[in-house]
């Protein structure tokens, strides 16, 4: 371990303030709600705010002030205090502080990513990609392999100290593993072919395309296989994607305290590009390769951007450990709370344009958070809210603090 005193000083007095706020009565009750969600139970909906664009926040408390290799515990630690201080919702600061198990790849699928891109201005973290078709033909389709992982002990070993020295005497700290199993079949095979590319052939070369998905399905069970087999997943995540991942439910009963295994996790998984296809070939290209995927998962959570409100009854026939499920924007929540009923969370992500103008006019995002609490109390559906996907804030704070007062507040009115 190598701090300088200053750097050591500076992480010490972040640490403080860090722990202060995790050992607060209401994490407590947070994680409560958190579990209670994911069991089911109709509590009050958990509110949170992620992907937030921090190079828009110009603010001296979020610049790193220590040496470089410190920035992966400082800047989580500054970013966590602030959003505490302005726009903390119901996020949860956990009292063990957990460092991740380090992984690298020692080979790749034998494709890497190639593609032209229009970055964002202003600090977003945002840019428009236009990528390559690197697999337009069945002699492409033979350069795909399986990947394989290594466990980076030593550099895992490395952080693990450093974060035991900073939160000395302060708080807790534990290694853990990949918390949630994930993989997006499509998100993935978009990134080598475009988007134009894949919808097409899914129409004029639908056999291709099912060798892509079977191809790429490999990829991604190859990789959870080594990291079971390498001891390198976790369980009991607080977060699952953005989202309340803390359950009581996990890891499974016959867990023996150590090795963990698919069935002790959650699972989530995607098709973003498949919000432009109807169910059919929904279920036929992506749900099918991802039932023998995610099958074996303790939980799992499907969906991220595209519009599920019809397609809950083909997710509902494909996983039998479904237990939450994405809204968007652009699904009608009506039709999606009516189709999910008791049986699923209804995890919805409210439009994050409303935060994107200044000044920020809270009547759209109040009417949108009703719109959510009456058609889920109406069909007695749990819910949440995750306000993600912040592609700008106008370079105002006050934008996120404002959403998240008025969202609140709408959401006492109901529960």
């Amino acid at each position: 371990m190598n701090i300088e005193q200053s750097d050591f000083k500076t992480l010490r007095e972040l640490a403080r303030r860090y722990a202060e706020i995790a050992h607060l009565e209401v994490q407590k009750e947070r994680i409560s709600r958190y579990e209670a969600t994911n069991s089911l139970e109709k509590v009050r909906p958990v509110l949170l705010i992620d992907e937030v664009p921090w190079g828009e926040i110009d603010d001296e408390s979020l610049v790193n002030t220590c040496s470089p290799h410190l920035s992966w515990i400082e800047t989580g630690l500054r970013r966590t205090l602030y959003q505490w201080e302005h726009f903390q919702v119901d996020l949860v600061v956990p009292s063990v502080f957990r460092v991740g198990k380090r992984i690298k790849y020692i080979k790749g699928i034998g494709l890497d990513v190639k593609e032209s891109q229009i970055r964002g201005e202003g600090g977003t973290y945002v840019s428009s990609h236009a990528y390559q078709d690197q697999l337009a033909t069945e002699e492409d389709l033979e350069k795909l392999h399986e990947p394989e992982l290594a466990y980076d002990r030593e550099s895992s070993e490395k952080a693990l100290a450093t974060a035991e020295a900073v939160f000395d005497g302060i708080m807790d700290v534990e290694l853990t593993g990949v918390e949630y199993l994930s993989g997006e079949i499509w998100d993935d095979i978009a990134r080598y072919r475009g988007p134009e590319n894949l919808l097409l052939d899914l129409a004029l070369r639908p056999e291709f395309m099912h060798r892509i998905a079977e191809r790429f399905m490999k990829i991604i069970e190859s990789r959870f296989q080594q990291l079971e087999y390498l001891g390198l997943l976790g369980h009991s995540p607080l977060r699952l994607h953005c989202t309340a991942g803390a359950t009581r439910e996990l890891p499974a009963d016959d867990f023996d305290g150590s090795h963990v295994r698919r069935k002790d996790v959650w699972g989530r998984c995607s098709a973003q590009i498949f919000g432009s296809v109807s169910p059919e070939m929904h279920d036929e290209f992506d749900l099918a390769y991802n039932q023998r995927l995610f099958g074996d998962c303790g939980l799992l959570y499907y969906g991220c951007c595209e519009p599920l409100d019809r397609k809950i009854e083909i997710l509902r026939k494909r996983f039998a450990n479904l237990r939450k499920i994405s809204i968007t924007p652009w699904a009608n929540i009506e039709r999606a709370a009516n189709n999910i009923g008791s049986d699923f969370v209804l995890s919805a992500k409210p439009n994050p344009a409303f935060v994107a103008t200044y000044p920020f006019n809270p009547a759209p995002v109040e009417h949108e958070i009703a719109s959510y609490c009456e058609a889920c109390i109406k069909n007695n559906t749990p819910l949440e809210f995750v306000l993600k996907d912040v592609s700008t804030i106008a370079n105002k704070t006050e934008n996120l603090t404002r959403w998240a007062e008025a969202a609140s507040a709408v959401i006492d009115r109901y529960y």
